[in-house]
């Protein structure tokens, strides 16, 4: 029979697993994989950094269902993705990255970018694999596609060494897979789902609360019907926003704060009580409450607060069993002192921020960006935010309409996903409109990234939020002269998209953003508005800091 080369291999086995874009920044000893990929009519999307490639490959998988693909270079290529890595491990969002690695024939032999690849990655996967003979490459990455994908999703690795990608072997050597399956959707014991109802039906003050992993279940449809039948208030996670319509009645997002604490009756779906959650300790939670956890990961049931029911299984189809389930147990709240002093909240934090919304200052705050935002962007228009404030303030102001589309850091608190994220969200979705919220210190990370967005002509629009310092809260408490936390201020980002082939606008009054909205998304080109705001705009005076931590971010 015929020989084929272990980068043939790897491109087969991709096609065959369903894969149609990789992301990557090419280099040894990848290149015949990157190259052969492009050349078959396939879609490589390279970067300029492998960081950002990976932070690309999980944004597209957290888009699709699916396991985006990211290949890098060896040594210090793979090593700049254990950032990326790290962000979808903590988010759990399946992801495989391939690694090219050093010859195994001169192993420790301080070949060219040797390191511990799989060693290093370990610790931030599900699963990692070296491939020691060409013959393997389909099983493994067959195997790595389940692995991604089952339960709890996450990252895989694969390391490649060099003579594996270059090398042949005869195809009759050669064992082909059945490509990966649909990962199944365990269904929660029926008995506890009854329980569960049984659980929310005595709840005086019932609260949803909604997360990503009910957004990665495509749960959307499940959801609405149960609140729509048991008119149970809930609030969403950042990047819950969009499961369920924002002008939604038994929408209290807004009253956040006055939920969590007094909520008798938590129903828990596709969230965790870690920190974006405040562990469900008080003073942000009531001492105690009862819980109905729905999670695909048993260990995750009872993690910080104790269950009263815990129902292991896909968010989508353990909704769908309360659904028809209710028709036993009938659940229906209605209106309630309860419900109408979250909706009297929500209006009054509504009004608190009316006059930054509105404020017509010189010095640019955030709010009165994203109110400019808030009004512009149609209904279907994909969100990312980037960096402390931006990322929080945001979700705030700016309500997503449809499902998976606000995209943040998420668990990880990881800087610098903007600019991939925003990448793989118009790659996904090519005829949405996509803006990308950035802080001046998050653009740092992944900035030069634009250029891709230029090149592929992705019509992308980042809003640039220079306030020319690192954070607020950092600047606060750095007594020097010379603040080690201020940036440049006034930098032209704007001249910058527009040397690399995009589109540029430079604000400096609060009247010239909506026009240079406008333009910005009626050139066509990936574009920046780069917005010279106040350096010491916050957000509007918390109750609690964002961070629940005791100390100068968190409550005393």
């Amino acid at each position: 029979m015929a020989e084929i080369s272990g980068a043939q291999l790897v491109i087969d086995s991709l096609r065959r697993e369903g894969v149609d874009t990789i992301y990557v920044l090419p280099g040894d000893p990848v290149g015949d994989i990157v190259n052969g990929w492009a050349d078959a009519g396939h879609r490589a999307i390279a970067v300029r950094h492998e960081q950002a490639a990976c932070m690309a490959a999980q944004a597209h998988s957290y888009l699709t269902r699916s396991v985006g693909v990211c290949i890098a270079a060896s040594g210090v290529g793979q090593t700049n993705t254990l950032t990326g890595i790290a962000n979808a491990y903590a988010n759990c969002w399946p992801l495989l990255v391939i690694g090219g690695s050093s010859e195994l024939r001169r192993s420790n032999m301080g070949d060219f970018q040797e390191l511990p690849q799989v060693a290093m990655t370990a610790p931030v996967c599900k699963w990692t694999a070296t491939v020691d003979s060409i013959a393997r490459i389909p099983t493994l990455i067959n195997i790595a596609m389940k692995q991604a994908m089952s339960g709890r999703p996450g990252p895989v690795y694969i390391d490649l060494p060099a003579e594996m990608i270059s090398g042949v072997d005869d195809e009759a050597n050669i064992i082909i897979p059945q490509p990966a399956p649909e990962p199944a959707r365990p269904l929660a014991d029926p008995n506890e789902v009854v329980k569960a109802l049984e659980v929310l039906a005595e709840a005086e003050r019932p609260l949803l609360i909604v997360g990503k992993g009910a957004a990665w279940s495509w749960a959307e449809n499940e959801l609405l019907e149960f609140v729509d039948k048991t008119q149970i208030p809930f609030l969403t996670s950042p990047m819950g926003m969009g499961m369920l319509p924002p002008e939604h009645p038994m929408n209290v997002s807004a009253a956040r704060t006055q939920a969590l604490q007094g909520a008798d009756t938590i129903l828990m779906v596709g969230a965790r009580f870690n920190w974006l959650f405040h562990f469900g300790q008080p003073p942000r939670f009531a001492a105690e409450f009862k819980l109905v956890q729905i999670d695909i990961e048993g260990t995750e049931i009872g993690t910080n607060v104790p269950a009263t029911v815990g129902l292991v299984g896909d968010a989508k189809v353990v909704l769908a069993q309360m659904v028809s389930a209710l028709d036993d147990v009938p659940i229906s709240y209605g209106e309630s002192s309860w419900l109408t002093g979250l909706k009297a909240k929500s209006a009054e934090n509504a009004e608190s921020i009316e006059p930054m919304l509105n404020s017509d200052a010189s010095d640019i705050g955030y709010y009165r960006i994203l109110k400019e935002i808030r009004d512009y962007l149609p209904k279907d228009a994909i969100v990312v935010a980037d960096g402390a404030s931006t990322m929080d303030i945001s979700r705030q102001v700016v309500p997503v309409w449809n499902p998976r589309h606000r995209l943040d850091a998420g668990v990880a608190g990881c800087v610098g996903t903007g600019v991939p994220f925003a990448i793989a969200s118009q790659v996904v979705h090519p005829d949405k409109p996509v803006i990308c919220l950035q802080g001046d210190w998050a653009f740092g990370f992944n900035g030069m990234d634009i250029e891709t967005a230029a090149r592929f002509k992705l019509p992308i629009v980042w809003v640039i939020f220079q306030n020319a310092n690192v954070d607020k809260w950092v600047r606060s408490h750095v007594d020097k002269v010379e603040d080690p936390n201020d940036f440049t201020p006034s930098l032209r980002f704007d001249v910058m998209m527009e040397a690399l082939g995009g589109h540029g606008e430079f604000v400096e009054g609060p009247e010239q953003i909506r026009p240079a909205l406008e333009r910005a998304f009626s050139s066509g080109k990936a574009s920046v508005i780069n917005v010279i705001m106040d350096p010491g705009a916050g957000r509007r005076q918390q109750q609690f800091a964002w961070l629940a931590r005791e100390g100068k971010m968190g409550y005393s």
